[in-house]
């Protein structure tokens, strides 16, 4: 082993090399792999889709959502299934269980679930879509395309250029085009010339569709010339319907489709409306590929973007909003700034306790563990994302550390005259094993991570891997090229006698401690007790806190009934008002107006990002609050900020499942009244809001059976006044446009009913009074359901300066009392009161687990039961700080400070087991008096302690505080665990020693009381003296 060391000792140019390797390949690495907001995982969530043109939500809930529920209940591998089953459309989000190993088999399945159903009505032209939810679908860049100059058409046609364009542009996977009506051609049929004709509605219509047909019918089986017969009737212009003949007889007169009908190229109806920054205009929501850079991806967009606008001359006005690349941008400026920040300050201390070459080489461990990890994280198939930059911080500390106590160690046999060469292989055998047991011990901490099976377990497993392999390169720079780098310096005669004083000072403060050691540990203890009796009462706990938003979210809810355009004329007074009330800060405004309702808008209001952004976004949100009463005749304005992490639903969701829909309204009501009067509760909502009123027409079917009716061509015809029906279409370019007939124009009233005359089966007019009647009925609600079963939800925000959302669940269900007020009623708990109870229950689960396998490995380090639990008792004292930092910043405790006291466990324990190794150490030299080798151990390693907690400092105090930028959710982490590692630094220094001390005495105590009974109460008493 000694000569393995002495060779390593001497290789300088090998650990040149090895260090400059790792360097090296990790800059090239870091140089292409890719950059995104979020970790690339799969959620495990699938989501069915199915348009069911003009049905109502009943008729879509009856007719196609429950037929596709019934065949996934067949399907094994399900965690649950939710739906929504609205005016036209179907949506039903699949979650899948987390037992599962094959995965992808299970989506598979799914899909031929959806398949097997045939039945679905003949409405429904496109089938049942089925797509994973994914980060990887999320839109990374909005375009507005405007041109006030250009015509709607005009500027469709260079938005369908743009569309095409992009989509060609690497890393694109898929543009999707809003705001965008397409063609049609419009063939708007005269009722009275129909009937003047004698002609029935079915008849004209399947007349266009069988005109406008291609088809081979064979060949004409020459054996020198084959060739292929065709016949072509296929529209190649629009106008050419007009020529189809719709009624002929052999001495009769040709009627064609243009005498009884005007045709027209117009858009489709507008059924939403996109408006940016209060203009309406076409909007490009692009996606990237999964595996694509989201910065380099929107450069390569932006910049194609630019050279069409150069081909128009520049007069299009184009936009950018909802720029993904903007807040990775942004994040990784921060860090990188914090990091230089800090890796001077780390030179500077290192500098100070060390020489200037020795800090350089100690400094140097930080880029070779972290380049190297980027190295091994793009091999991998990983990312730079939110969470691994957080985990590259976290072991910024636990990194230096063991190069620190490697250089310190060195550096202690250096300054006592022995040869440099030697001195590196007595300093680095010193400290060699506990540096391992403290770098398996920071493993065990964070791999607890991998055992987390929730959302997300998924979203946070970069961490552990990270720290796997920071850790371990951290091993190598200490093992292979570390030693030589000392050994290579020349050592020059510097005392420093500024920290010798220190030394002598803490001596004597130590002596006079351990001599009143019982006290301060039931100080110590007392402060403990408090400190944590004080978090769980007086401090909040949020796991993910709505800080340093950068984007604020509006809801506007007309008066149900509202049409279109009354709803966008109310929108753009919100627009308006947020405009004045936000200012400067604002980047842009996105008004979504009846995307799922015509009475309802949605706004999404995008915020300078908060590091250049004076105001803070909850100050934004309460103006935005307050003036809420300026916006007159709407229903419910709310304001909102989205929480930062991985999908996780709103504060408060609650589910309520039951079989009759009056128990279950009824509830739902009764839990909204309790919200309502909760301090704190903002945003309340639930999903079963009544429908616009509906115009009944109601049938007399016997009098039907008379006029020999027929009901499906009954529906032929209301359903082409309303609504018009898509009977064929020509394709021009990349788009298919529709021929859409209209009975009439295509904007009645109810009281074209009354003038509709069908057809019968003998060809006679019968005009739809004599066999039906009209009437206005109540709407209906949307329909949802949990796992087949309908069920209503009842959603809120939370304010976590007031409250969170565990003490309203907790409440809101005791007040709620379903056993007793609504025993028919079942309640499900979903949205992030879900999450935070599965992901802290897990992570509590895994990291007792890891806690255990660090007591092993101490005892397999020490042969000793009582000193790893000395070691592991400090993990809990070290949270002191934690608490008291976090309460006086005004800051709630949540997952990333979760973090920062995981990295602080790491460097606390790592400072602890190589001062009780130290200890051990000198214990083993045979000196008597126990306090003098406690006092001598601890005073040794006071440097090493002081150097190590100093240098984790410098590394992230200026993330903490924002010196190189403000980044709010990685500086909850950097608080834990700087102010953490203040408080465990005394705890390590003076109550770890006495631990020491007590525990020793106790030991011999034992063995004292095995061997002499009697003697061991005087035994006890001589130590205690």
């Amino acid at each position: 082993m000694d000569n393995l060391l002495n060779f390593f000792v001497k290789q300088k140019k090998l650990a040149l090399v090895f260090t400059l390797s790792v360097i090296s390949v990790g800059l090239l690495v870091l140089n292409g792999i890719q950059r995104d907001q979020f970790p690339n995982v799969d959620f495990e969530t699938m989501m069915i889709t199915t348009g069911y043109p003009g049905a109502s939500p009943e008729d879509v809930e009856q007719n196609v959502t429950n037929l596709i529920e019934d065949e996934l209940n067949d399907v094994l591998g399900i965690e649950k299934f939710t739906s929504k089953s609205r005016a036209g459309v179907s949506s039903i989000i699949v979650k899948l269980s987390q037992d599962i190993d094959d995965i992808s088999e299970l989506k598979q399945d799914i899909r031929n679930a959806v398949n097997r159903v045939r039945s679905l009505p003949t409405e429904v032209v496109n089938l049942p879509e089925v797509f994973d939810l994914k980060p990887s679908r999320q839109s990374i860049l909005r375009v507005s395309i405007a041109g006030d100059s250009l015509s709607y058409t005009e500027l469709r046609q260079i938005v369908d250029e743009f569309a095409t364009s992009i989509e060609t542009v690497e890393g694109v996977s898929e543009v999707k085009k809003q705001g965008y009506l397409d063609k049609e051609i419009q063939v708007k049929i005269d009722p009275q010339k129909l009937y003047l004709h004698k002609l029935s509605l079915p008849q004209v219509m399947n007349a266009i569709k069988q005109r406008n047909k291609r088809y081979t019918v064979g060949n004409n089986n020459s054996d020198k010339d084959e060739k292929t017969i065709v016949v072509l009737s296929k529209f190649t212009k629009a106008d050419e319907v007009g020529e189809v003949i719709i009624k002929s007889s052999f001495s009769g007169p040709i009627i064609r489709l243009k005498e009884v009908a005007t045709i027209t190229e117009d858009s489709v109806e507008e059924k939403s409306i996109i408006r940016v920054n209060g203009k309406k205009g076409f909007i490009l929501s692009i996606k990237k590929q999964t595996q694509a850079d989201v910065i380099t991806t929107v450069d390569l967009v932006k910049e194609k973007i630019s050279v069409i606008n150069q081909k128009y001359a520049n007069k299009l006005q184009i936009f950018y909003t909802s720029d993904k690349s903007k807040y990775v941008r942004n994040r990784l400026k921060i860090v990188t700034n914090n990091g230089i920040i800090g890796l001077l300050l780390v030179l500077v201390i290192l500098g100070v306790f060390l020489s200037f070459k020795t800090a350089f080489w100690v400094a140097v461990s930080l880029p070779v563990s972290l380049l190297g990890s980027v190295a091994l994280l793009g091999a991998s198939g990983e990312t730079i994302n939110l969470v691994s930059l957080a985990a590259m911080i976290l072991v910024l500390g636990i990194v230096v550390d063991d190069s620190i106590i490697v250089a310190e160690s060195v550096h202690y046999y250096q300054a006592q005259g022995i040869e440099r060469y030697k001195a590196a292989t007595l300093g680095f055998k010193r400290v060699i094993m506990p540096v391992i047991a403290t770098i398996l011990t920071t493993i065990l901490a964070f791999s607890s991570m991998f055992m987390m099976d929730s959302t997300m377990g998924k979203f946070i497993y970069v961490i552990p891997l990270i720290v796997i392999f920071a850790l371990s390169l951290s091993f190598l720079e200490v093992s292979i090229a570390l030693p030589a780098h000392l050994a290579a310096i020349k050592v020059e005669e510097k005392k420093h006698n500024w920290f010798e004083k220190v030394e002598q000072k803490f001596e004597k403060i130590l002596t006079k401690v351990l001599k009143i050691r019982y006290l301060v540990v039931i100080l110590f203890t007392a402060l403990l007790i408090g400190s944590l009796v004080f978090a769980t009462t007086q401090m909040k706990f949020t796991l993910f806190p709505a800080v340093g938003a950068d984007n604020i979210n509006a809801r506007l809810v007309m008066k149900v009934g509202s049409s279109l355009s009354n709803t966008e004329h109310k929108a753009k007074e919100v627009e308006t008002l947020v405009t004045k009330i936000v200012g400067v800060d604002l980047v842009s405004i996105t008004t979504d107006v009846g995307n799922y309702y015509t009475h309802k808008a949605f706004f999404n209001i995008e915020l300078i990002p908060s590091n250049d952004r004076e105001t803070d976004s909850k100050v934004i949100l309460e103006k935005l609050k307050a003036s809420v009463n300026q916006i007159t005749g709407v229903e419910k304005l709310r304001f909102s900020v989205k929480r930062p992490g991985p999908p996780q639903g709103g504060d408060v969701e609650i589910n309520l499942i039951a079989q009759s829909d009056i128990q279950r309204k009824k509830a739902a009501s009764k839990l909204e009244q309790i919200l309502e009067a909760m301090e704190g509760v903002d945003n309340i909502d639930r999903d079963d809001d009544p429908g616009k009123d509906r115009i009944e027409v109601a049938l007399d079917y016997s009098m039907m059976a008379r006029l020999e009716i027929d009901q499906s061509t009954l529906n032929q015809y209301l359903r082409t006044a309303f609504t018009g029906t898509d009977v064929t279409n020509i394709r021009e370019g990349k788009n298919d446009v529709n021929f859409r007939v209209y009975l009439g124009k295509n904007n009645h009233s109810e009281d074209f009913i009354r003038s509709i005359k069908v057809i019968n089966k003998k060809g006679r007019a019968v005009p739809i009074d004599n066999f039906a009647s009209i009437r206005t009925i109540v709407g209906e609600p949307n329909f949802n359901h949990y796992n087949g079963l309908r069920s209503t939800m009842v959603s809120a925000s939370i304010e976590d300066a007031k409250t969170t959302t565990k003490v309203v669940m907790r409440d809101a269900l005791k007040q709620l009392n379903l056993s007793g007020n609504f025993p028919g009623v079942r309640l499900i708990s979903e949205g992030s009161a879900k999450e935070t109870n599965d992901s802290m229950k897990n992570f509590i689960q895994a990291f007792v687990m890891a806690i255990f396998g660090i007591f092993l490995l101490l005892v397999l380090l020490f042969n000793s039961y009582t000193q790893p639990l000395l070691i592991l008792s400090t993990i809990p004292f070290s949270v002191i700080g934690v608490i008291w930092a976090f309460f006086l910043h005004g800051e709630s405790l949540g997952f990333f400070a979760v973090l920062g006291i995981l990295a602080l466990v790491g460097v606390i324990v790592n400072d602890s087991l190589v001062l009780v190794s130290h200890l051990n150490y000198l214990k083993k030299k045979g000196v008597s008096d126990v306090h003098q080798w406690i006092v001598q151990g601890s005073k040794d390693r006071l440097r090493a302690v002081v150097l190590t907690s100093l240098t984790t400092l410098a590394g992230i105090i200026p993330l903490a505080y924002g010196i190189g930028g403000t980044d709010f959710l990685l500086q909850s982490m950097a608080l834990a665990l700087g102010y953490g590692l203040l408080f465990g630094t005394v705890m390590t220094l003076i109550l770890l020693p006495c631990l020491y001390l007590i525990n020793y005495e106790f030991v011999n105590w034992i063995k004292t009381f095995k061997s002499t009974p009697s003697r061991a109460k005087g035994v006890f008493k001589k130590f205690s003296n």
